[in-house]
């Protein structure tokens, strides 16, 4: 038993677990599966995070400070990620031709061929998380879920 199955009995039932305490079950639950499914392929889930923000940001120029910003992460945790990234030949990172100063991140033919592995992959696991679900459910859930994410930035 971890200390999460204990902080469950904590609870009386889930029905009185706080919201903020499924959250963090579902956050810590999802890691770790992408985790597993990741470490053949020696990646782990915060560098699939950089890979995905390169891939949907092809066409513009990326910065690290666009990827700390984008993934909310301090600036020493991206230069980490940028490193072992380049060290697996998954990104570059090049000196911007028109401002020396910015440092542009890229995906490498390496890189690209993991993005299209990972969307079967992360197309299975949405649908795995939501099974069960009627496409309706889905909906409202997708609703439910932007409008906690705007609440809580409402609070940033």
């Amino acid at each position: 038993m971890d200390c999460t199955d204990d902080a469950r009995e904590f609870f009386r039932d889930r029905e009185h677990e706080p919201i903020s305490f499924k959250f963090k079950l579902v956050h810590e639950a999802f890691v770790a599966v992408f985790n597993k499914q990741l470490r053949e392929d020696d990646m782990t889930f915060s560098q699939l995070m950089v890979i995905s923000y390169l891939d949907g940001n092809r066409e513009k120029k990326v910065t690290q400070k666009d990827i700390s910003d984008a993934l909310h992460i301090k600036h020493p945790t991206t230069i980490g990620l940028i490193k072992r990234l380049v060290e697996k030949e998954m990104i570059q990172v090049v000196t911007d031709p028109e401002n020396r100063k910015y440092r542009n991140i890229t995906l490498t033919e390496k890189g690209l061929e993991f993005v299209e592995k990972n969307k079967e992959r992360r197309h299975h696991t949405d649908n795995y998380l939501v099974s069960g679900f009627s496409e309706e459910e889905i909906l409202q859930l997708r609703g439910y879920l932007d409008r906690i994410i705007d609440n809580l930035r409402s609070l940033s």
